[in-house]
């Protein structure tokens, strides 16, 4: 449904041409916009942009049926109630919705708390102030009835009644702005069948902010706006740590991502069948991604790339348009991809060659607060079971692999990919959470109920492997591994986990030992600079080139 959404939501920004003026370097990085054009109204430009915090603010709701699963074929209709048709008999039908809070009168499917504290203090509960609607004012009238339709739901099908973002306040952290955070928790399901089989998407987003009168104001300037407010995004409090707790009747199976650090997370099951879920961990800084090029200068594997999916698309662009010539020809259009893809092998390869032409340096690094569910949990299926949260995956990467560490010869393994700088030219250090329910550790591995041991490794692109951490901790069955200060460009996470007397899986009778990878060398240039690299699959590192 995402991919396909963003591509629907696409068009719409291309015929609309959403534009955003070129801001002071003075004005803080959660404020930064998308960057312009380098040359105004000219084609022949391409570029990226890359924050997955972009969607967590935008708080659509609504309810919508296919006739199929080929949406450009079948189209979309927008229901008011999951129990009238189309939307009551269709197996394809597709919700989003913020949660309100919990009340008397809500008593499921909403925000039970929100907490915060500075530093090691202990946690406060917030105060509601309100709940809020976003007014879209980037979106016309059709669209608004696609996307800002309130519902009523089907419990049966997982499907919860429509609901509001809110603001709240906690005592004692103040932030540059002021005393305000906007809590945006998103539940969306994607092809729900009639038998509420499906599970749904949890994506949960707390920004500090500060509000201005609307009247007058350009929307573009505003993170999030109402009817009657702008609102402004500030950095969370320095060392904040923040806690949201909430239930749904909706499945949440799988693992989660974090842009947070130190997550401590439970998941339990109600009497009342719903499930609560907690997550706490502290605010972190993360790099986003934007650069602009004359097609001309891009590297030729990445021009490629682009003229590819362009072609594959029918001639029609992903991302917003600052100048469109002639639709049908590339060169005569100024377009930046701000999709936030899903990164697979491919896309991290593009992601990659991107941050070569931003010179390996990122555009903002902005405070952050936020977790989502990982659709792809398939590898643990035999261990989850068909309900349950199984682990919590937290990094500052601006660029990860979609889905939960995989499994292979033994390790867990993450992907994660960012500038070496951050956006103030100084090196960028990453961090690296994973929590992980001990059973399910247990399961994955065959272990007992023994302690666990854990080591974690960082290993770069030419194959140098560091030591990060051993296991931080095994408490209320859940374990907890971190890792610090290494630095980027693209390094793979690997976690191996063993027990005293356990073999690892690469080790049993039942899997077949590889047989030991021989290294080769190669050698790198990068102007009168020559590097040799060893490793197993030798790679030049980011700037030098195979001689």
């Amino acid at each position: 449904m995402r991919k396909i959404f963003a591509a629907v939501l696409t068009v719409f920004c291309l015929t609309i041409g959403i534009s955003s003026p070129v801001l002071a370097n003075d004005i803080p990085d959660e404020q930064l916009t998308t960057p312009r054009p380098p040359v105004e109204n000219t084609g022949g430009y391409s570029g990226a942009y890359y924050d997955d915090q972009r969607t967590l603010f935008r708080a659509f709701t609504y309810l919508e049926a296919w006739a199929n699963r080929d949406y450009a074929v079948s189209g979309a209709i927008t229901c008011r109630s999951a129990t009238e048709e189309p939307c009551s008999s269709s197996d394809y039908v597709f919700f989003e919705t913020p949660l309100s809070p919990c009340s008397v009168m809500l008593t499921k499917d909403c925000i039970i708390s929100l907490a915060g504290a500075i530093g090691d203090g202990t946690l406060v509960n917030a105060t509601l102030v309100e709940t809020v609607t976003s007014s879209f004012p980037y979106l016309g009238l059709d669209q608004l009835i696609k996307y800002a339709t309130p519902f009523t739901g089907n419990p049966s099908r997982g499907i919860p009644d429509s609901g509001f973002a809110s603001i709240w306040k906690i005592p004692g952290l103040i932030h540059q702005g002021g005393e305000e955070y906007l809590l945006i928790p998103k539940l969306n399901g994607q092809f729900q069948d009639v038998k509420g089989t499906k599970p749904s998407n949890l994506d949960v987003g707390l920004f500090a902010v500060s509000r201005l009168p609307i009247a007058g104001r350009q929307s573009d300037t505003c993170f999030f706006t109402t009817k009657a407010d702008c609102f402004i995004r500030w950095a969370h409090a320095k060392d904040s740590t923040f806690a949201v707790s909430l239930k749904t009747r909706s499945k949440i199976i799988g693992w989660f991502h974090g842009r947070l650090t130190s997550p401590e997370i439970s998941s339990e099951k109600l009497s009342d069948g719903q499930t609560q879920i907690t997550i706490q961990g502290a605010s972190i800084s993360v790099p986003t991604l934007a650069v602009w090029a004359k097609n001309s200068d891009l590297p030729a594997r990445l021009d490629q790339m682009i003229e590819e999916e362009f072609l594959q698309r029918g001639t029609q662009f992903a991302g917003t348009a600052y100048f469109v010539g002639d639709p049908r020809v590339r060169g005569t259009q100024a377009v930046i991809d701000d999709r936030n893809p899903s990164f697979d092998s491919k896309f991290f390869e593009r992601y990659m060659l991107w941050v070569e032409v931003a010179k390996d340096k990122a555009y903002t690094n902005a405070s952050t607060w936020s977790f989502r569910t990982m659709q792809d949990y398939q590898d643990y299926a035999k261990c989850i079971g068909d309900s349950g949260v199984a682990g919590m995956v937290t990094t500052n990467s601006n660029a990860y692999i979609a889905g939960p560490p995989k499994f292979q010869n033994g390790d867990l393994a993450y992907k994660v990919a960012s500038p070496h700088y951050d956006s103030k030219g100084q090196v960028q250090i990453g961090t690296y959470d994973l929590a992980i329910r001990s059973d399910i550790a247990r399961c994955i591995y065959g272990f007992t109920s023994a302690p666990i041991q854990a080591t974690l490794s960082v290993v770069y692109a030419d194959g140098e492997a560091k030591k990060a951490t051993t296991l931080v901790s095994e408490k209320n069955n859940w374990l907890r591994l971190s890792a610090k200060g290494f630095t980027y460009s693209n390094p793979t996470i690997k976690v191996r986990l063993s027990q005293e007397g356990s073999p690892t899986p690469a080790q049993t009778p039942t899997a077949a030992k590889p047989a030991a990878a021989k290294k080769s060398s190669i050698t790198c240039v990068k102007g009168k600079t020559t590097k040799k690299v060893t490793a197993i699959n030798p790679k030049c590192p980011t700037g030098y080139k195979k001689k």
